[in-house]
């Protein structure tokens, strides 16, 4: 608004200046459009209109936010902090918080553990994002700082803007603005001191580790670092390692606790005898680590290290017999990490920390566990997009922490997987909220209408290829070429998990006979066929027991294999046309033998492939030979392995209570040519347009086809079970028998979920 208008100047020797525009408004019309510099009076209208004085005397200020530097906002956050302390709410800020059981620890104040006084806290930031956070970020993060100040814990804890503290923190302020503040504390300690039961229930609890030898932690430990770490990179090795080194876990039950998980899971690739239970064999490897470990013995926030052993413990039971427990583990580690705030983004721009990012890894690992049990458990997501800000982890090797946080440009980085692992959770998540959520939460989301499922089909697959684009040189995976090193173990898994999430996004649209369902079979074949390519590469190379991560996409791709050679069927062609799909569905069989050897639920699956494909494929004439060459192959992994040695046990270790056939694949299993897939002539695969008019007019008879009852109805239900366990549908789990004598919330205290 221009409401000011020139005015005339005599100057010295009685001459007048020309008329100016002024560039402001007038006092009174600052907020309203001004017509003063129209007027012959040069008054307003507005100020005419109202009586109002038309003067000019305020000085103009500039809008928006003003321009400070860094050193000026510290400032101001220091006046604030000391302001706070002021207030009845916060004069409890200079007292010492109350020791509570084992608190007294020297250990217990690592640097790697986030306090909650403001000082570590001023610097415990990291990578923090550029957008600027909105009003209610700063009120949540404020009452979180000023709430765990006062609380009996030296943890942070994390307090929404909708919690009852901040109505708490409000009505306390206004009191002391209009009443003033209270110098006396009027709390009664009968309310704010841990309760004596509480306290012996606390120090019964406290568990007594029984640690290995020094030359076997040694040796675990490298093997969890070459083996889980690069994929998985929850831990920072250098620190882990040094801690282990000074003893930490024999004075830090939490640190003690987070060890025995790495040893238990660095076990599976252990051929040394003392990983087993006494009188058992490769598949009690670890077990005797894992059920040292308490879970909920404490009734406060956790340590970093409490979070890391959640998460390593969710690797581990997938190897039981009870995998579902992982389910729990995962819920454990999300909602204390968002008890500490950890799913929201910092404020400030402090330098990176050691214990920011391992906060982060911590965080975005149970992300990443859920996404993937989501889609194999087919369940809702418990933590969805919208909850969390975090930024990801920076991609910086662990050697480089010491230095700043300065990756050399000449040197890819190791965490570009774990980042990019991330990214395509992103769009798994969004996949799996679309195309299996609920009708209602569709409805809510607006998500149906006509054609919204192609919509979102297209819009994930761009996703998708946009993803491709970006993949680090060092990460894309090239079968003939591929990359040598960490990198090889990286770019396969990527390229692994890439194809299992293009068959989630179309896996709901291959049973429909129609020309739109044939390119969604067409796409989760040719990735099936991708997956299970890569992991036979990966696993001739690597020669070890895969992660269970892996085992869910190999299984799957089987299975795809064997539906889309049934649509064949349906389409009116013979199944002898898909005849080299074969290879593929013994290549999943074979890894999942391997793999069974030290995880026990891969047998059942590994059963379950074998059950389906030898019962459709051996149904009529026409798949009498493919059925028979999948059974050979079947049994020539029977014969083999009644006849081969056991590399991850002594010669004269007992394997009793273990069948001939669960024992471990011995090292010649890898050079034997008999334990490679069977090969098929190459034939081409049916052209699109043909399969598409076949699904458009099936034949008359395949109404009657096995693909278009049972099998459809069991692949379409991915995550809708009702209340009926996992034993119920396909044998997968077990239930665990609970013997809870020693009152310890331990590993194997929990059945089936």
């Amino acid at each position: 608004m221009s409401g000011q208008f020139s005015t005339y100047f005599s100057t010295a020797n009685g001459l007048q200046n020309r008329e100016r525009r002024p560039h402001r408004s007038c006092d009174g019309c600052r907020q309203r459009k001004c017509d003063g510099h129209k007027t012959a009076h040069g008054n307003c209208s507005s100020c005419l209109a109202f009586g109002s004085v038309c003067t000019y005397s305020e000085k103009p200020r500039k809008r928006g936010p003003k321009n400070r530097t860094v050193e000026e906002l510290k400032k101001e956050n220091e006046t604030l902090k000391e302001k706070l302390r002021a207030l009845s709410l916060c004069s409890l800020c200079s007292q010492q918080p109350q020791a509570l059981p084992g608190s007294g620890d020297p250990s217990s104040s690592r640097s790697i553990v986030r306090e909650g006084s403001p000082d570590t806290e001023e610097g415990a930031a990291a990578s923090r994002s550029t957008e600027p956070p909105d009003e209610q970020d700063l009120i949540s993060e404020e009452l979180a700082d000023k709430i765990g100040q006062i609380s009996l814990r030296t943890e942070s804890t994390f307090f929404g803007p909708g919690s009852s503290f901040g109505l708490v923190n409000n009505a306390i302020a206004m009191k002391e603005k209009y009443l003033g503040s209270s110098t006396f504390d009027t709390r009664r300690p009968l309310y704010h001191e841990i309760l004596p039961w509480e306290r012996a229930a606390f120090n019964k609890r406290k568990p007594v580790h029984v640690f290995p030898a020094t030359d076997l932690i040694a040796s675990l430990l490298e093997l969890y670092f070459t083996n889980v770490h690069p994929t998985v990179p929850l831990l920072h090795r250098p620190s882990f390692e040094k801690s282990v080194e000074d003893g930490l876990h024999r004075t830090n039950t939490d640190f003690g606790a987070t060890l025995l998980a790495v040893l238990a899971v660095a076990s599976r690739y252990s051929d040394d005898p003392r990983v087993f239970v006494d009188g058992d064999g490769a598949l009690s490897s670890g077990w005797k680590f894992a059920d040292q470990i308490q879970i909920l013995q404490k009734m406060f926030s956790p340590s970093i290290y409490e979070v890391q052993t959640y998460a390593l413990l969710t690797i581990f039971v997938l190897g039981t017999s009870v995998p579902q427990v992982s389910w729990l583990y995962i819920g454990l580690g999300i909602r204390f990490l968002q008890q500490r705030g950890e799913h929201r983004r910092k404020r400030g721009s402090s330098p990176p920390s050691s214990e920011d990012e391992s906060w982060k890894r911590a965080f975005w690992s149970f992300v990443m566990f859920e996404r993937i049990s989501c889609l194999f458990l087919g369940r809702p997501m418990g933590l969805h997009v919208e909850d969390y800000d975090i930024e990801f982890p920076l991609a910086v090797d662990d050697e480089f922490w010491e230095t700043g946080f300065n990756q050399p440009p000449e040197k890819p980085s190791q965490l570009a997987y774990f980042i990019c692992h991330l990214r395509l959770s992103e769009i798994l998540a969004d996949a799996l909220r679309r195309l299996y959520g609920s009708k209602k939460s569709k409805m809510l989301l607006g998500w149906d209408g006509p054609d919204w499922e192609h919509r979102a089909i297209a819009q994930l697959d761009s996703s998708m290829n946009d993803f491709l684009d970006s993949i680090p040189e060092h990460l894309r995976w090239d079968a003939t070429n591929p990359p040598t090193g960490t990198f090889f173990d990286q770019a396969a898994l990527l390229h692994i998990f890439y194809n299992h999430i293009l068959i989630a996004i179309h896996r709901p649209y291959i049973q429909r006979a129609t020309t739109q369902g044939a390119p969604s079979l067409a796409i989760c074949a040719r990735a099936a066929r991708a997956i299970l390519h890569a992991a036979e590469i990966w696993l001739r190379k690597l020669q070890r027991v895969p992660l269970p991560t892996l085992i869910n996409p190999v299984f799957v791709s089987g299975l795809v294999l064997i539906v889309y050679m049934l649509a064949t069927k349906r389409a009116g062609f013979p199944i002898n046309k898909s005849k080299k799909d074969l290879a593929h569905i013994a290549t999943a069989m074979e890894l999942l033998r391997v793999a069974e050897t030290r995880l026990q639920p891969m047998g059942r699956l590994w059963e379950k492939l074998r059950d389906i494909g030898s019962e459709l494929l051996t149904g009529t004439s026409a798949n009498e030979s493919a059925g028979a060459a999948v059974v050979a192959s079947s049994e020539s992994f029977n014969s083999n392995l009644a006849e081969i040695s056991q590399p991850y046990s002594l010669p004269d270790h007992p394997q009793d209570s273990i069948p001939p056939e669960q024992s471990t694949v011995a090292s010649n299993f890898w050079n034997n040519e008999s334990f490679s897939a069977p090969s098929y002539p190459s034939e081409p695969e049916i052209p699109m347009e043909e399969l598409m008019a076949a699904f458009a007019n099936p034949p008359q008879n395949a109404g009657s086809t096995f693909l278009d009852d049972e099998l459809m109805s069991m692949w379409m239900t991915p995550v809708e079970y009702g209340n009926m366990t996992w034993a119920n549908i396909s044998d997968l789990m077990t239930e665990f028998p609970v013997d809870d004598d020693k009152g310890q919330f331990g590993i194997n205290q929990f059945g089936s979920y």
